[in-house]
């Protein structure tokens, strides 16, 4: 039998916690906010759409409110799991030249996140593991949601559940309020996000 390679395995994986929480009782994200976020549309979301105080693991394990880490400060929030070859890298990478155009974004109130799409995988060390491969300075942060969460998570900064098999490439883009206030095009350039951090 022909060996499985790894990132179908976990796409599988993840494919099998989405159907498990679509049937579950998730907190919904309310049709308001779901019309709001159009599955393949780019550009600024009218009217802003509050992040819900979603439940997210950092790289110390602790368990803290997402809502509440994007109070007050302009942030850039990429998806992405660890296990990715393919794009997730390339993010890593835009992210980082963001940090190396904004060397005054504590000052500013700027952060970037890289929120996982695998909260089976991506356990503390390896969201820590991710930020030190991309020389991540203070105000870059890796968290991962719970695998309960997983649904709402993708509906609002992805393209729905789909997004594991056809990952979004996509930043959004959510202000000092904690609301989504903007979405890129498709892998945006470091010297964009930049640009739009520093107007948020």
């Amino acid at each position: 039998m022909p060996a499985t390679h790894p990132d179908l395995s976990r796409r599988r994986a993840l494919s099998g916690v989405l159907a498990a929480c679509a049937t579950a009782a998730v907190a919904p994200l309310g049709s308001r906010a779901r019309a709001q976020i159009p599955n393949a549309d780019h550009g600024r979301v009218i009217p802003p759409v509050p992040i819900p105080d979603l439940r997210v693991a950092d790289t110390e394990g602790r368990t803290v409110g997402l809502a509440s880490l994007l109070q007050g400060r302009a942030t850039a929030l990429h998806l992405m799991f660890t296990g990715c070859s393919s794009v997730c890298p390339i993010q890593g990478v835009i992210f980082e030249r963001v940090q190396t155009l904004l060397p005054d974004q504590r000052e500013l109130g700027i952060q970037l996140l890289s929120l996982s799409i695998d909260p089976l995988g991506d356990k503390p060390a390896a969201l820590k593991a991710w930020l030190r491969h991309y020389n991540a300075r203070e105000g870059w942060m890796a968290l991962a949601p719970r695998a309960a969460d997983l649904v709402q998570v993708l509906t609002l900064f992805g393209q729905g559940p789909n997004a594991v098999e056809n990952h979004v490439t996509q930043v959004n883009i959510i202000d000092r309020r904690a609301q989504l206030v903007f979405r890129t095009q498709s892998l945006p350039s470091g010297d964009s996000l930049a640009a739009i951090l520093r107007k948020v």
